[in-house]
This record gives C-alpha cells, structure tokens and sequence, in this order.
C-alpha cells in the first residue's frame, strides 16, 4: 500500500495543483495528512464495540499506550485496520476530487 504522504502528493497532482510554492505546499500535505489521518482514526473507533470503545478510552489515559498498543487492541477487537484505512482513503479521495460547482 502506498504511503499516506505519497497517496497525499498524488491527490494533489490529480487535482492539478503542482506549482504551489514549496512552503505553501507542505504545509498543505502537512494539513491533509492530518485530517485523513483523523478520519482514519474515527473510522476504526466506529468499528468498536460499544464495551471496547468504554475501554478504549480508559486505555487512552495511560502515557504507556503506544500507538503499537492502540494498534494492537483494534485488532484484537475485531477491527481490520487495513480495510478500514482503505476505505477511508478513497472516501477522502472522492471527497478531494470531487468537481467544484
């Protein structure tokens, strides 16, 4: 799977934005990383169960819960992290791409 830096830069070409000034342009990929990286967040969590997401927030508490752990508890969970970053990702490319009016 492609990188989300490089899924990022990619977009922005397709939507024929390619001579932004350099400090402009990372802080744009800086800011859409950042979103789609929320949304891929907030898709997992909607894929918990009720009683993991009461944990999961117990969970978030603790400084020694790494992203490694967070990982590791989604999919324990039940939760197919791949999938869900896919399918978020062509959501956020959809979205991205889409016609403005």
């Amino acid at each position: 799977m492609q990188s989300i830096d490089e899924f990022i830069e990619q977009l922005l070409v397709d939507k024929g934005i390619t001579n932004q000034d350099p400090e402009v342009k990372k802080e744009l990929v800086e800011e859409m990383k950042t979103r789609l990286l929320d949304q891929i967040d907030r898709a997992a969590i909607m894929q918990l169960p009720d009683d993991k997401v009461d944990e999961l927030t117990k969970k978030l508490d603790d400084p020694e819960f790494t992203n490694e752990k967070m990982t590791e508890f989604m999919q324990q969970s039940g939760v197919d992290l791949t999938q869900v970053t896919i399918d978020t990702m062509v959501r956020f490319r959809d979205y991205y791409l889409e016609p403005e009016e």
